[in-house]
């Protein structure tokens, strides 16, 4: 075989190489959009249980407020009238407990059910891109083990090149004269 044509190979090889990488990369980066919208709405559904919270938490202080007003009436008034609003501010408490449990389990159930939902959206953008032409060659690759040392440009004489900003890796002879590729799926 000529140096030329192996040359010619080694070029073919590369630019196969670089545009898998690249179709790869584009499918990783899709994947990436389609996590940080989910990351969005996620955080969008925490700010709306947080003013819940902070409702419960108003709430809750209201209670507490007209428990001190009816406690200080009740030193005022007669002792019916201190029973009475004695079993209003402990009505009042206990209405205001109810709902900051209500609020909370709402709440958690919408938490539990987007953390769901996320994972399922992860797992659906995973296995569409899995499927793709491009998904069943990076599995082929992987499956015989040759992914990993193509991604890392990690076998006897390979190297890694900076060009044009960014990192190219080339395959050359190793220290025994012998050159090294990669098994094809």
């Amino acid at each position: 075989m000529s140096g030329a044509y192996h040359d010619h190979d080694e070029d073919a090889l590369a630019q196969e190489g670089v545009q898998a990488f690249n179709r790869m990369t584009a499918a990783m980066q899709d994947l990436g959009a389609t996590l940080k919208a989910v990351d969005k709405r996620q955080q969008i559904k925490l700010a709306d249980e947080e003013a819940e919270a902070s409702t419960a938490r108003l709430a809750a202080q209201d209670a507490k407020d007209a428990a001190k007003l009816a406690l200080q009436a009740a030193k005022t008034s007669a002792r019916n009238v201190a029973a009475w609003a004695v079993l209003g501010a402990l009505a009042g408490v206990l209405v205001a407990g109810g709902v900051g449990y209500w609020i909370g389990q709402s709440s958690g159930w919408k938490a539990g059910q987007a953390a769901g939902y996320a994972a399922a959206v992860d797992q659906k953008a995973a296995a569409s891109w899995a499927n793709t032409p491009s998904g069943k060659l990076a599995l082929a690759l992987d499956q015989n083990g040759s992914l990993a040392m193509l991604a890392t440009c990690n076998n006897s004489g390979w190297t890694v090149e900076a060009r044009a900003g960014r990192r190219l890796c080339f395959v050359n002879p190793a220290p025994d004269g012998k050159n090294y590729g990669w098994t094809l799926p």
